[in-house]
This record gives structure tokens, C-alpha cells and sequence, in this order.
């Protein structure tokens, strides 16, 4: 199903839905305190962007110093599931295939059978604002259930607790702020050295500097892409200078574009087009072995900073404040216009794009970006890997 489509159904006929509900527990007196249980269970509720299950991680592991003696199952979409496997945040996945009307209908309702079944004592719905994991909430059984509340919709019924979005902070810290809002999660102090979260498979670099670079940004919004023309340049100019091996990536649905680029690009002995040709436990160890990682505003942004690899990261329609890069060193562009961001948490994250295409990722001063660039790399190469073998790499 398209994602337009799953907004426009989720936005009108979620709305009525949570109406309908909401109207039936006050005439009925159902209260939303359901479960009387004991089992120690917790559920965690995340659908959208690989790059957004990635910020729940700190979350998570306070929840799990938290409740150290329950079990944790994660809600989230059949796409997700190498991702969540990877980060190891549950002790059971649970997933959700959306690729048609009928799979989704079938899984929808067997998982839901099974969540209330299961029974849980707490549930952290991190969506942010959808109706769609809120009326999957409200038909659990359930001690305690905690969700975002925006003030313009009416989700929040549904939750025994619900704690406002912050736009202001980063997306990381307002799923922690989600979880404090539970008293216990909120008494535990963790440590707070957030990163790696994901597993290493550091490869030996052999006195090559390996650049991974993701060109693509998924179909949540497309117009996150800096042009093509411009990663053609950015590739063909530190391939020129730093003589480096650069990564292609990309899943399978983004080959073609990967491949419309890597056609355009200059000397192709020192590019790899790997997209579409690696998992996502693969494309977790090829930024790992990558010296730093060149992206627009996209999952593999967070894939790095999980792992501490250096990013260099386009923004326009999206804000850094609220989804930035967070490895000890990074650099963003961002052109801040006067229209952005358009593309926010209140809409959906729905880019409103007042221009026939999107300038705040078509103004860049390829110039000064190639310059910052440069600085950027050589810093890396020159104070963290070099080498006397790969001294000469370096114009």
C-alpha cells in the first residue's frame, strides 16, 4: 500500500474510529485501566522509519533497567523486522505486513488476537501521532498505556498517560521523555554513553579509505533527496582528491535511482554500486567499515551514529534540531529557508512544499559544500587513519 494512502486512511477514517471508541467506553464505563494481570510484560509500538526505531534505543534500554524481570515484545511493520533484530530491542518481535490490503487486514487481526491474548502491563506507543497505533492500544488489555499528545487531535483518550512532542529537542530525547512519564522508568538512572547500540563487524580498511554514500531517502518523502547532479559531483571530486573507495548504497526499490547516478559518475573503478545487494545486517557492517558516511536526511543516518561513524548530512524539507546526526563528529547542511521545515510531526511528516520542487535541498553552494567537505575528510584521514601506506592518497 502506498504511504499516501495509509496517511489519507489513518488521518479521516482513524479519526472516526477513535470518536466511535472513545464515545463507547463513556457509554459503556469501560475504563481504560483493563488489565489486572501479572504478568510483567511490556509492549513498545513503532511503525514508521527505520531512522525513528533507531532514536528508541535509549528509551528502551531505560525501560529494560527499569523492569529488568519483564519481557519486552516491539510492534512494528514486517519492513522493519532485520532492523529491530539488529538493534536487539525486544525479546520478541512482532510484525505487521502492509504490503497489501489483504495481508494487512489478515495480520492486523491476528496480531491483535495474540496482543490480547498476551496481556501487558505497560505499553509505550512511540508513534507520534497516528491514529492507527492508538486504536491498536485501546483494544489491548493493558495496566498503564503511554502516548504523545499533540493538543489538535484526540488520540489521546486513549492512553491512561500522555505527555506532549516536544519539536524543540531532538526525537531521541523525546522517547526518553515518553518513558519518564512512567514513574518507575523515571526513578532508574542509566548510563548515558548512548552509542554504539548496534553491533560491530569492523573489516581490516588494508590502506583504503572507504567512503559509504546514501543518495536515497525513502518514500516517506523523496523530496529529502539532494539531486542527483550533486552527489555525481560530491562523488567524482572526493574520488579525484582522496583517491577513496566509495559505497554505494541503497535497498532493492532504490537500485534504479542508485544506478541512474553511478552511470553518471566519472572514474567507476572507484565506486561500488552495492544497492539493492546487501541486508540490513550487510549494510550495518558497510558503514562500519566506512570512514565516514555521506547522506541525505534517511534511515542510514542512524544506522551511523549507532555505530559513532562520522556523517556528513543533507537537510531541507526535515529539521536536524529534531533528527540531526548524533556521532561525535558530524557535519549538516541546512539551508534553513524561510518555508522550512514543511515537513514536521504535526503533519504527519508530509512535506508541504510551497515551490514546484524543493529548494532547500537545490540552493546548496556546491562550492563551499566540496570545500567543507574536503576539511571534513581530511581531518579524518589525516588525524584518526593515517598511515605511511596510504600517505599518498591525499592530493
Amino acid at each position: 500500500m502506498s504511504v499516501y494512502l495509509m496517511k489519507f486512511i489513518d488521518e479521516y477514517f482513524g479519526r472516526v474510529i477513535v470518536f466511535i471508541i472513545s464515545g463507547f467506553k463513556k457509554l459503556s464505563g469501560v475504563k481504560k485501566n483493563q488489565y489486572t494481570g501479572k504478568n510483567k510484560n511490556i509492549l513498545l509500538i513503532k511503525f514508521w522509519g527505520i531512522g525513528s526505531i533507531i532514536l528508541t534505543s535509549p528509551a528502551v534500554r531505560k525501560v529494560r533497567a527499569a523492569y529488568p524481570d519483564s519481557k519486552i515484545f516491539f510492534l512494528t511493520l514486517k519492513s522493519n523486522y532485520d532492523i529491530c533484530r539488529e538493534l536487539e530491542l525486544s525479546d520478541e518481535i512482532i510484525t505487521i505486513d502492509i504490503s497489501g490490503p489483504a495481508a494487512f487486514i489478515s495480520d492486523l487481526i491476528s496480531r491483535i488476537k495474540l496482543l490480547r491474548k498476551t496481556g501487558f502491563a505497560v505499553v509505550f506507543d512511540f508513534e507520534f501521532y497516528t491514529y492507527f497505533s492508538a486504536v491498536i492500544v485501546s483494544l489491548l488489555k493493558c495496566g498503564r498505556s503511554f502516548g504523545f499528545d499533540n493538543l489538535k487531535n484526540n488520540r489521546k483518550i486513549l492512553f491512561t498517560d500522555t505527555i506532549l512532542f516536544n519539536d524543540h529537542v531532538h526525537t531521541k530525547d523525546n522517547f526518553l521523555q515518553l518513558v519518564n512519564a512512567d514513574e518507575t522508568i523515571c526513578a532508574v538512572n542509566v548510563a548515558q554513553s548512548e552509542f554504539p547500540y548496534l553491533k560491530t563487524f569492523h573489516d581490516e580498511h588494508n590502506g583504503i579509505m572507504k567512503i559509504a554514500v546514501n543518495v536515497n531517502a525513502s518514500r516517506l518523502a523523496y523530496e529529502r533527496r539532494l539531486p542527483g547532479k550533486n552527489y555525481v559531483e560530491i562523488i567524482d571530486h572526493i574520488t579525484e582528491k582522496f583517491r577513496c573507495k566509495v559505497l554505494l548504497t541503497g535497498s532493492n526499490d532504490e537500485t534504479s535511482y542508485v544506478n541512474d547516478i553511478y552511470r553518471k559518475i566519472s572514474d567507476k573503478e572507484l565506486v561500488m554500486d552495492m544497492s539493492g545487494k546487501t541486508s540490513v545486517k550487510e549494510l550495518v557492517t558497510l558503514i562500519c567499515d566506512s570512514y565516514c558516511l555521506i547522506t541525505n536526511d534517511s534511515g542510514p543516518l542512524h544506522i551511523a551514529s549507532a555505530l559513532n561513524i562520522p556523517v556528513i548530512a543533507f537537510f531541507g524539507p526535515e529539521t536536524p534540531v529534531r533528527y540531526g546526526p548524533l556521532s561525535n563528529k558530524s557535519m549538516v547542511f541546512y539551508k534553513s529557508l524561510e518555508c522550512s521545515p514543511c515537513m514536521s510531526i504535526s503533519n504527519s511528516k508530509t512535506v508541504n512544499c510551497i515551490y514546484d520542487s524543493p529548494k532547500c535541498m537545490e540552493q546548496f553552494d556546491m562550492k563551499e559544500v566540496l570545500r567543507k567537505i574536503d576539511l571534513f575528510i581530511t581531518e579524518l584521514f589525516e588525524k584518526k587513519y593515517l598511515t605511511k601506506e596510504t600517505q599518498g592518497h591525499i592530493k
